[in-house]
Formats: structure tokens, C-alpha cells, sequence
């Protein structure tokens, strides 16, 4: 009865967003305006935290155009995302859905608006393009990592009228092939996830995509050496006069072959060059990288 009487109100609502926003526009008119805007922004560089059409992080850039387009707000990271749409099969995703992936391991971190026929637009942090871009459904990275997709456009007997994320909402099941796995909770999540990976031989990174002051990320560590470890991870603020660096997180951890360590998000409310460094506890440094945090 309860569950009847969420759908009866999401209903409403979706009438109420419909009819103030748009009039009578079509759910498939409002698709098309969804893709249109995206595809102007095409080309448009990537910055963690970035939400403009100067720069977008991949949450920025769904939500930016969902505004723009539809007159939707949706949350402002992926796992947010994830948790507030409407659960769609994948197989069955509209033009306009929104798709979730798993890039870092172990949670949403990553989304993109569906074109059709298997391809997505979405702003790229990493490859060999980076920035909004258009990923075709031969593209070999993205759809093995796809979890989950998610709709704001309609709903069941919803007859196309549009859909406002509420304000608070839990995970629910995703209806894919595969299992999506479950979001942490956190009080602030962050709104963007970088993923690295522990490699056999020492490896030192300079990250091209700054990020922008003022973001909260949160850092995943995947065990790419083949073998279960111990490790030290540091992580600090360079001073750019190398007289003395101001460490934000230091942990020791064990971690499996192939598993993921997950370290507290932080916020960077200050401009300046951060480093993450990873060590054996023989004290061998395997991994180094550097990336920028920008003013706004």
C-alpha cells in the first residue's frame, strides 16, 4: 500500500514538473532537446569538480544538461545519480537514460547520457581522448564496466510526463544483467572518484585534468601487482618551494590481488599540487601522482 502510495505521488509530481515546465511537451521531445544539448557540448575539456561549458567532470556535464534541456536537477555525483533515477534495464535504455559504470572498482563513479544504437556522450577523464566525446558501442573500456542504468524521463503508467529526483533518496535495485554494487553511505559523498592501480614496477604519473577548488573526491587504490600486499599510502600537498608539505592521509592496508582500496574523500578547499604516493613496506616506492587543484 505504501509503495502504491509513492507511485501515486511520484505521479503527481511528474504531472506538476511536466505541466510548469514544458506545457505539453512530448517525453520524446524532451529526449531530443537532452541529446541536442550534449552534443554542444562536445569537445568541451574535463576538470574534476567542473560543471560549466567552460569544463565538466562526467556528473557535471549529465546534470548540467539536464537542467538545461529538461528542467530536471538531478544529484551531483554519480553515486547520486545511481540512487535517485528510476532503475532501467540496460538493454533497454532509452535515448536520454542515463548509464552508470564502475571505473575505480567497487561503486558508481562514472556516468553518461545514452545516445542510441550503443553509444553515450559523457565527459572523459582518462584514454586517449579526454573531455565530453562520444563513445561508439565498440568502444572497449566502457561497456564491460557498465552496472546500471537510470531514467528521469517518465516512469511506469507515467504516460511520458517528466521526473524530479526527490531531494533524499535510497539505492534502489538496479535492474541489470549483473548485480550493481551498493554505494557507500557518506554524510558529504564526493562528487568525483579517481581510481589508480598499484603496478609491479615502480611508476611515477603526472595527471593531465586538474581539479577545480573546492571539490571532495574520493581516491580508489586497486592492487595491480599480482599479488596480495601490504602497503603505505601517502597521501599530501606539495609546497611548491619543496621546503615543507603538508600531509593530508596516511594508512597502512592489506590488499588482495585485484581488490580495491577505498580512501577517505577530501575536500580541497585550497589551489595547489597534491601527491599520492604508494609503498611496499620494505619502504620501495611502486607508485607517485601528481595532479593540480585549481582556483575557481
Amino acid at each position: 500500500m505504501k509503495a502504491g502510495r509513492a507511485n501515486l505521488g511520484i505521479g503527481i509530481l511528474l504531472f506538476a514538473v511536466a505541466a510548469g515546465s514544458f506545457g505539453q511537451v512530448s517525453e520524446d521531445e524532451v529526449r531530443r532537446r537532452i541529446l541536442e544539448a550534449a552534443s554542444r557540448f562536445r569537445g568541451v575539456p574535463y576538470m574534476y569538480g567542473a560543471e560549466s561549458p567552460a569544463a565538466f567532470d562526467c556528473s557535471g556535464f549529465v546534470r548540467y544538461v539536464y537542467r538545461q534541456a529538461a528542467g530536471i536537477e538531478l544529484p551531483r555525483s554519480s553515486r547520486g545519480i545511481f540512487a535517485a533515477g528510476i532503475p532501467v534495464d540496460p538493454r533497454k535504455a532509452r535515448p536520454g537514460d542515463v548509464l552508470v559504470y564502475d571505473t575505480v572498482g567497487g561503486y558508481p563513479s562514472h556516468v553518461a547520457i545514452y545516445l542510441g544504437e550503443g553509444s553515450v556522450i559523457h565527459a572523459v577523464s582518462q584514454g586517449p581522448r579526454t573531455g565530453v566525446i562520444v563513445s561508439p558501442a565498440s568502444d572497449s573500456y566502457f561497456p564491460p564496466r557498465l552496472i546500471a542504468a537510470r531514467s528521469f524521463l517518465g516512469s511506469p503508467g507515467s504516460a511520458g510526463a517528466l521526473v524530479r529526483p526527490p531531494a533524499a533518496a535510497s539505492a534502489p535495485a538496479a535492474a541489470a544483467p549483473a548485480a550493481a554494487p551498493a554505494a557507500p553511505s557518506r554524510e558529504e559523498p564526493p562528487v568525483a572518484d579517481i581510481g589508480f592501480t598499484i603496478p609491479r614496477e615502480r611508476a611515477s604519473y603526472a595527471d593531465p585534468i586538474p581539479a577545480a577548488a573546492g571539490t571532495r573526491i574520493s581516491f580508489t587504490l586497486t592492487n595491480g601487482t599480482g599479488k596480495d600486499g601490504a602497503f603505505v599510502v601517502i597521501f599530501y600537498k606539495a609546497d611548491p618551494q619543496f621546503r615543507e608539505s603538508q600531509e593530508i592521509h596516511r594508512e597502512t592496508a592489506r590488499i588482495p590481488a585485484g581488490g580495491h582500496l577505498e580512501l577517505p574523500a577530501y575536500l580541497f578547499a585550497e589551489p595547489g599540487q597534491y601527491k599520492l604516493i604508494v609503498k611496499d613496506t620494505w619502504n620501495t616506492q611502486l607508485l607517485e601522482r601528481t595532479f593540480a587543484v585549481k582556483g575557481k
